[in-house]
């Protein structure tokens, strides 16, 4: 039976959600490590963030400060925790964003009992339009080759719950974890997508290189990249869910909860999602109404507005969520996520 609801976010306790593991919050130390991952789509190695519970000591680190952003604070060189955990696998989209934008969800789960797995894809420069579009196979192969590697290294697989496999992905991330679940694009509907030009996240950027989605190698798009391991996922802002057939996404077995940045007035018509949800049998939709596509990134530093609108870049990433607090919305996300995972991710009795 369709079980399609509409949640407008109310807070869930942290408590609550730490029920179902055997620590808390504040006894968790974030541990953080990178990974090289080879990738059968890649010439080049993956590079891959692995965020855990860990034990004492180590060395304090900050990941993904800049000029612009705040850094999240981790240890590094520090083992792993004792014990088995969900995994969940990241994949935070956003091309051409500096690097680490998911760090801080990251950090956060792990404090709630997750091993996260942050799969990054290589960057693509302001000039690489004409590659963008192979992203969409590259990326769904990556999370599930990563996956592979990770089960291949003891060291991590003796700490992964096999059975508590989730995955979430943001914006082209979302996209690649809906692949990873059943979905599959179809292809004319693919390429009529820029037909109007805010329908799609990178059709501007196409414009003005001059790629024609009629005219491109789009041969890619007929993998299936299905991942059986994956148990239940979370995707927040997904693009192009317009171009996803209807009839792999009601053939969608594992539970999905789709998320919503913002009002339905405000949501962009390349990431409303709420269609998506209806084609999904196992889904659950949510709007968070005070937030906004930005609220997916990391926090701002006080001359981050400034430092980005200087280089020509805009500020909006960083002014969105003045009013409000980007720091409140990123825990009304983790709270949100962290429950969909908790109940997805149920041991079996």
């Amino acid at each position: 039976m369709r079980q399609i609801s509409l949640v407008i976010f109310t807070y869930v306790s942290v408590f609550s959600i730490l029920l179902s593991f055997s620590v808390k919050a504040d006894e968790i130390v974030v541990g953080v490590r990178s990974l090289s991952v080879e990738s059968p789509e890649r010439s080049t190695p993956l590079n891959v963030m692995i965020w855990y519970p860990a034990g004492v000591g180590g060395q304090t680190t900050t990941v993904g400060q800049n000029a612009v952003f705040e850094g999240t604070v981790a240890q590094k060189y520090v083992s792993v925790a004792t014990g088995k955990f969900p995994t969940v696998l990241l994949s935070h989209g956003g091309m051409r964003s500096a690097s680490n934008q998911s760090a801080w969800l990251a950090s956060q789960l792990v404090t709630r009992g997750f091993i996260v797995v942050d799969v990054k894809a290589p960057p693509l420069g302001y000039d690489d339009a004409i590659l963008a579009n192979t992203e969409l196979w590259k990326r769904p192969a990556d999370i599930s080759a990563t996956l592979t590697a990770l089960e291949n290294k003891p060291e991590w697989a003796t700490h992964i719950d096999h059975q508590r496999i989730g995955a979430i992905g943001f914006f082209l991330g979302g996209t690649s974890v809906l692949s990873l679940v059943g979905g599959s694009i179809e292809k004319e509907s693919f390429v009529r997508s820029c037909d109007e030009i805010d329908k799609g996240m990178d059709c501007a950027w196409f414009q003005k290189f001059d790629v024609d989605l009629r005219k491109i190698d789009l041969t890619g798009l007929d993998q299936k990249h299905r991942d059986t391991r994956i148990k239940g996922a979370v995707v927040i802002d997904p693009e192009l869910t317009e171009s996803l057939s209807d009839q792999s996404m009601s053939n969608v077995s594992v539970p999905i909860r789709v998320i919503n940045l913002g009002t339905t007035e405000t949501i962009s018509k390349a990431l409303d999602a709420s269609n998506l949800a209806r084609k999904i049998p196992t889904s659950s939709y949510s709007l968070i109404e005070n937030a906004s596509q930005y609220s997916a990134f990391s926090i701002c530093k006080p001359k981050g507005a400034f430092i980005l609108k200087e280089e020509g870049a805009g500020d909006e990433i960083c002014v969105s969520d003045t009013k409000i607090g980007r720091e409140k919305i990123h825990n009304q996300m983790v709270s949100l996520i962290a429950e969909a995972l908790n109940q997805y991710l149920k041991k079996s009795p």
